[in-house]
């Protein structure tokens, strides 16, 4: 089973510690992991985003989950993969984050890139990552989405219409 986290936090001077010390006590189930802010010359945020790829035995992936989820001041959601189309609503006003598993094929690498490429634009953030899904090697790509929102429908949309991948995603409030 493929299981990715999204962490907002938000506020990383106050509750950054915490949130490192409930990672450090569980690196064993964690295969990936990805910070991020936004930062500038005139803005340094104290809102800050993880995405943690776990990567253990499911009662201590659940554990580091419970761990987190009673820190008060982060939001702590999992990503939900699946085929085909969503009955799940694509409107998000905060932060959105989404994740492809797509199967180890040289023609579907291709054809994602080239619609990543496309929707270049409103991808911030790029993960990817080596994977295993129903026994077959697979990538795993997780997107931080900024700018034009119709975009981000469009995009999940077309990646949704490609039958062997699986879509998943996390909405943050603002």
């Amino acid at each position: 089973m493929v299981r990715v986290i999204g962490i907002k936090i938000t506020d990383r001077i106050k509750e950054a510690g915490l949130v490192q010390k409930a990672l450090s006590d569980h690196g064993n189930v964690i295969s990936t992991r990805l910070g991020f802010h936004e930062l500038s010359e005139e803005l340094c945020s104290r809102e800050g985003f993880m995405i943690i790829h776990l990567a253990g035995l499911p009662d201590d992936c659940e554990e580091l989950y419970a761990k987190l989820n009673r820190i008060e001041g982060i939001f702590v959601k999992e990503m939900a993969f699946s085929h085909g189309p969503s009955d799940a609503s694509m409107e998000c006003e905060g932060t959105t984050l989404l994740g492809a598993l797509v199967p180890r094929r040289d023609d579907l690498g291709i054809q994602v890139q080239s619609l990543l490429t496309t929707f270049g634009c409103v991808i911030r953030t790029r993960l990817g990552v080596n994977e295993v899904y129903f026994g077959e090697p697979a990538g795993l790509i997780i997107l931080e989405l900024a700018g034009d929102r119709s975009q981000f429908v469009s995009l999940e949309k077309a990646l949704r219409e490609i039958e062997e991948i699986a879509i998943g995603r996390i909405c943050f409030p603002a």
